[in-house]
């Protein structure tokens, strides 16, 4: 059954920042990422451990079962060794390792700036005042070691860790802690060729988890006396470094100062009492499909040969079952890229089709348009030529009949018409050229002058247009169609002209 999607517009504020930061860091489905901050109630480092350790049972829900369902009463028969045995967490599997720490990386925004030059002078006497006063304080807390115990609360059952003193050493983030951690090393110890990863231990986890390797942490404290000679005589040791920079063993190696805050953490989350400390970290398959544990620790001096011992059985242990899990996560990459591919194959024949459909379509639309311009045309050519043949019989019925013989002021024209027909007519010198024109255009219907049909009127929305000229020869003069010009003005009292039709250049090719 599909999950609903939340609407991330419904979270508070502090619900839409933590999920923010939780998808910043695991780079988690955003509607994947609610339900399990939902059960890790809101809190981004649990939510960020159980994601990448494993979620582990609910202890709420087996409390509520537990509950409705009490088990019977039975006698704990258990003897001293057996507690022992047991040990402090009361698990039955001893053997079954520590869950990796997954520590969230600081932000850079978050680091605490150093002060300005200003502030600086401004802060300067306070910081006297203040050693002029704690001076006398730490000189009694020597004399009298007891006295900071009896204002010191114990909030912890074992052995009371101190906080590394890290004033004036400036805090970066991890990268860059990481990056002085290894120029520290070498401004001391010399060149070497230890495998540096120059990332933060957060980073390294994952990268270590990302490709199913290892991960050796190794935290040192330059306040401890046998950090010297273990950097000096295990690290720099030739044999000790090529089982680090070995390829078949697939390690990352990350080493951190507890002076800084990222390294500090590791520490605790470890806990880590004693230095110099390793710690080799992998997944557990039995644990979970996701878990990083710990497998292995080297804590105190230890000379190469020693701290070899102790890593290259565990390691080795776990190779196979890395090997394994990498061989399916080969396999399950090869599957998801042939998917992809075969997904990406088939959109791009969608694709295709898609396109092919859209010419058919645009050509089908194209044909139409023509076909409908076509007959566009078609009827206004129609609808055109009823409106001249409706022009020319009306125009027809318009033009005055030939003058008399006995009128005067006449003027005599011979018309060459194109059929090859000659026609001879008078027309009175006041008549316009324009009626000399209406002559030639409607004479076939002058003839049928005398019919009995109805005289259509002027058609409406009509501007007619002449297809011809008339011009006379020896010399060639061309008379146009003028309202203001008379015949007699133009031809004089005896004319021999020509019909010449116009031909358009479309027309002649």
């Amino acid at each position: 059954m599909a999950t609903p999607e939340t609407d991330i517009s419904e979270l508070s504020e502090s619900q839409q920042v933590a999920l923010q930061t939780y998808t910043s860091v695991t780079d988690q489905d955003v509607q994947a990422a609610i339900p399990l901050l939902q059960r890790s109630q809101w809190n981004v480092e649990i939510a960020i451990a159980k994601f990448f350790d494993g979620e582990g049972p609910d202890p709420v829900a087996e409390a509520l079962a537990a509950q409705s369902n009490p088990p019977p009463q039975a006698r704990r028969q258990e003897n001293l060794q057996q507690s022992l045995l047991r040990g402090p967490s009361g698990r039955n599997s001893p053997n079954r390792p520590d869950a990796a720490p997954r520590i969230v990386p600081q932000s850079a925004d978050q680091l605490v700036p150093r002060p300005s030059l200003i502030l600086a002078i401004l802060y300067k006497p306070f910081q006297l005042l203040y050693k002029l006063f704690s001076f006398p304080l730490n000189f009694l807390a020597y004399l009298f070691p007891f006295l900071p115990r009896l204002f010191r609360r114990d909030t912890t059952s074992g052995t009371v860790r101190r906080r590394v003193d890290t004033s004036g050493r400036k805090p970066l983030n991890p990268d860059d802690a990481e990056l002085r951690v290894q120029r520290e090393f070498t401004e001391e110890y010399g060149e070497n060729e230890l495998p540096w990863s120059n990332k933060g231990y957060a980073a390294c986890l994952d990268q270590a988890k990302r490709d199913y390797g290892f991960l050796l942490v190794i935290l040192l404290s330059p306040e401890h006396d046998e950090t010297s000679s273990f950097c000096s005589e295990v690290l720099m040791n030739a044999e000790v470094i090529q089982f680090f920079r070995d390829p078949a063993n697939r390690i990352t190696l990350w080493v951190g100062d507890v002076r800084d805050s990222e390294a500090y953490q590791v520490s605790t989350a470890l806990k880590c009492n004693k230095f110099p400390f390793t710690a080799l970290i992998c997944q557990t398959p039995e644990v979970s499909s996701t878990a990083m544990s710990v497998v292995a620790r080297s804590t105190g001096p230890t000379n190469a040969r020693t701290y070899l011992a102790e890593l290259r059985p565990k390691l080795a242990a776990r190779s196979e079952t890395l090997e394994t899990s990498r061989q399916a996560q080969v396999f399950q990459n090869a599957e998801r890229n042939l998917r992809q591919e075969q997904e990406s194959a088939y959109e791009r024949s969608l694709a295709q089709d898609r396109e092919k459909a859209r010419l058919k379509r645009e050509a089908e639309a194209a044909v139409a348009a023509a076909e409908k311009a076509k007959l566009q045309e078609e009827l206004d050519a129609a609808d055109l030529a009823a409106k001249k043949e409706q022009w020319r019989r009306w125009r027809a019925s318009e033009i005055n009949a030939e003058p008399g013989a006995d009128e005067k002021d006449v003027v005599r024209i011979a018309l060459k018409m194109p059929e090859a027909a000659r026609i001879m007519r008078r027309f009175r010198a006041s008549d316009s050229m324009m009626d000399l024109y209406d002559f030639v255009e409607c004479y076939e219907y002058l003839q049928d002058s005398e019919s009995s049909e109805k005289v259509p009127e002027k058609p409406e929305d009509y501007e007619h247009e002449y297809r011809f000229r008339l011009v006379s020869t020896l010399p060639r003069v061309v008379y146009e169609a003028e309202l203001a010009a008379t015949i007699g003005d133009k031809v004089g009292r005896n004319g021999n002209l020509i019909v010449e039709p116009i031909v358009e250049e479309d027309d002649e090719e």
